[in-house]
C-alpha cells in the first residue's frame, strides 16, 4: 500500500496534468483528438478507406509504429522522430478519419506536440491532394467499390 502512494506521489508531482499522464500511460484516445484545442481538420473527396489505407501508407513511409482501430477509423502512431526532429520515440499522433458523404472524408490529427500534429497534418494532406494523386485516388475508389 505505501509503494501505491509513493508511486501516485511522484506522478502527481511530476507536473503533468491527469490528461497527459494518461496520454503517457494508455496512450492518446479518440476523444483526445476530438477534442484537442490544437488539432488539425481537413477535408477530402475521397472514401473513408481510401483516406486511411492512404495514411497508413505513409505513415510506413515515415518508419512510424501504426496502430488501427479499424472499426472506428482511428489510428496512433508514434516512433516519428526519425521524420521529425521535435518528436520523440514516444510522441503519439492519434489521427480520426470520419465518413461523412460517400466520396468524402474529414482527418483530424491531434498530438500533444502541436508541432508535430501540423507536421504530420501537412504530409497527409500532400499524400491525398497531392497533384498527381487525384486520378489515381479516383482509381482506387471505383477498385474498392
Amino acid at each position: 500500500m505505501k509503494k501505491i502512494i509513493a508511486i501516485l506521489l511522484v506522478l502527481g508531482l511530476c507536473g503533468c496534468s491527469g490528461a497527459q499522464l494518461r496520454q503517457e500511460i494508455l496512450g492518446i484516445s479518440i476523444a483526445d483528438v476530438k477534442n484537442s484545442k490544437t488539432r488539425q481538420t481537413q477535408q477530402y473527396d475521397i472514401s473513408s478507406d481510401v483516406c486511411v489505407a492512404k495514411i497508413k501508407e505513409m505513415l510506413s513511409d515515415m518508419k512510424a509504429i501504426v496502430r488501427e482501430n479499424t472499426k472506428q477509423k482511428f489510428i496512433v502512431a508514434d516512433n516519428l522522430q526519425g521524420s521529425f526532429r521535435s518528436s520523440i520515440d514516444t510522441t503519439q499522433v492519434g489521427i480520426l478519419v470520419t465518413a461523412w458523404e460517400a466520396d468524402k472524408s474529414q482527418v483530424d490529427v491531434a498530438s500533444g506536440n502541436a508541432d508535430l500534429a501540423a507536421f504530420v497534418s501537412k504530409k497527409i494532406s500532400e499524400k491525398l491532394k497531392g497533384p498527381d494523386q487525384s486520378q489515381a485516388l479516383k482509381e482506387e475508389q471505383q477498385a474498392i467499390k
